[in-house]
C-alpha cells in the first residue's frame, strides 16, 4: 500500500506521461485518483484513530441515534480523504470537520438503516449468503457509505421524488460541472 501511494505521489506518473505523449506537452491534464492514495496520509491515520472512540460515544450519547458502528469503524479511513484538500492536512481542522460529519452522519445512517436492511434481506433471500444475513430484530447500516450527506441527499431525492428527484440531481450536477469547467478554464488562462 505504502509503495503504491508513494509511487503515485512521486514525480513520475505513467498516466501523465502517456497523455503527454499522445496529446502533446502543451496540454494541461487533470488526473482523478482514488481516495485510497491518501489513506496512508498521516492526518487521515491520526484523525481516524482519534475519532473511533469519539464515534462510539457519539453513537450512544445523543438521543435519536439508533446506529452502533462496530464493523463500520474499520471503514473510518475512507471517510476523510475528501476533507484533506480543504484542511491542507491540518489534524485539528480535519478532526473538527470529521467530528461534525460523523455526529450528523450517524443520524443519516439511522435514517437509511431500514433500506440497507431491506437490500441485505433481498440479497440473502436470493443467494442465501450468510455474510448479508441480518438477525431478526436488527437493522443494518454503514458508516462509511450512508453517513455522507451526498449519499443521503441522492437517496432521499430519488426515493421521495422519483423522476423529479433524478431531474433535480441531474440539473444540480450539470450546473456544478459547468461551474467547475469555467474555473478550470479561468485557472488555465491565469497560468499562461
Amino acid at each position: 500500500m505504502g509503495y503504491i501511494g508513494e509511487k503515485a505521489r512521486g514525480e513520475r506518473c505513467p498516466a501523465k506521461e502517456l497523455l503527454i505523449k499522445k496529446f502533446g506537452a502543451d496540454k494541461e491534464f487533470y488526473i482523478g485518483m482514488s481516495p485510497a492514495l491518501v489513506i496512508g496520509h498521516p492526518t487521515t491515520l491520526i484523525v481516524s484513530l482519534l475519532l473511533i472512540p469519539v464515534t462510539l460515544v457519539l453513537a450512544v450519547a445523543p438521543p435519536g441515534n439508533q446506529f452502533l458502528p462496530l464493523a463500520s469503524l474499520a471503514g473510518m479511513f475512507y471517510v476523510f480523504p475528501a476533507v484533506l484538500p480543504v484542511t491542507k492536512g491540518n489534524v485539528v481542522k480535519t478532526f473538527i470537520i470529521g467530528l461534525v460529519a460523523l455526529a450528523v452522519g450517524l443520524y443519516f445512517v439511522t435514517d437509511l438503516a431500514p433500506f440497507f436492511t431491506q437490500a441485505a434481506q433481498d440479497v440473502y433471500a436470493r443467494t442465501a449468503d450468510a455474510a448479508v444475513a441480518i438477525p431478526e430484530g436488527f437493522q443494518g447500516g454503514s458508516l462509511d457509505f450512508a453517513s455522507s450527506i451526498f449519499s443521503w441527499i441522492i437517496f432521499r431525492c430519488i426515493y421521495n421524488w422519483k423522476i423529479v428527484g433524478a431531474v433535480i440531481l441531474e440539473a444540480g450536477t450539470t450546473v456544478m460541472a459547468i461551474i467547475n469547467r469555467r474555473r478550470i478554464i479561468k485557472a488555465s488562462l491565469v497560468n499562461q
